[in-house]
């Protein structure tokens, strides 16, 4: 991917459904770290220390299944709208 961005084909690394220590292994591999990370994250799965991990590395996250993922309890049914 590194090389897709020197080249002009993309303007940055995103990764997903990565933990702490996997990204921790490419800050300390790479020459150009990732700047979004795309995790479930929502209400009834907050994955604190995943995002100060993120937080403290420049690392911004975008959130899939925000309202919750299927089979769950969402957060619509939760507040008793179905």
């Amino acid at each position: 991917m590194e090389a897709q961005v020197d080249a002009g084909r993309a303007k940055a690394i995103g990764i997903s459904n990565f933990t702490e220590g996997q990204i921790q292994r490419i800050l300390d591999a790479a020459r150009i770290k990732p700047v979004n990370l795309q995790v479930e994250i929502h209400v009834y799965f907050q994955q604190q220390p995943l995002v100060d991990f993120c937080r403290q590395n420049d690392i911004t996250l975008v959130a899939y299944a925000p309202l919750g993922s299927p089979g769950s309890v969402s957060m619509v049914e939760s507040f008793g709208h179905k």
